[in-house]
């Protein structure tokens, strides 16, 4: 699987609002270089990473991981949403163009966009995930 460079700013955006990384088999990890872009693994197991960009496998380097962030997957997406007390209301392609994501939570709804529905998917989590950042430290 090839991410786009939405997806991987959205994955990285929400290890900053509290979603660690998973390193458990079949997991999706990628981390950040700053002049090159984003590599991304598939976790194997042993602990193993497998470069999806080189096709090399490595251990999972001791000390690294906090370098990495986890890309969930569509379906673990609307599992850690749930989690959160949100509720996907409605998924639906609009115009052919791009992708709706209408969530309910606390009794609001909202809506979020985007290119894919893994995309629009990965953005409401991460509104979810800020939503409970702040109200923890508030």
């Amino acid at each position: 699987m090839w991410f786009t460079r939405e997806q991987f700013k959205l994955g990285s955006e929400l290890r900053t609002w509290g979603l660690e990384p998973r390193f458990e088999p079949g997991d999706i990890v990628a981390r950040g270089f700053a002049d090159l872009g984003h590599e991304e693994f598939q976790v194997l197991p042993g602990p193993k990473l497998l470069s999806l960009t080189a096709g090399t496998t490595t251990p999972v380097p001791d000390g690294h991981t906090q370098h990495f962030f986890w890309i969930p997957s569509a379906d673990e997406c609307v599992s850690l949403l749930e989690k959160r007390g949100v509720a996907c209301l409605k998924c639906e392609r609009v115009d052919g163009r791009e992708w709706l994501v209408q969530a309910q939570c606390c009794g609001e709804i909202e809506a979020h966009r985007a290119a894919s529905l893994h995309a629009a998917l990965l953005t409401t989590l991460l509104a979810a995930c800020k939503r409970a950042y702040k109200e923890k430290t508030s």
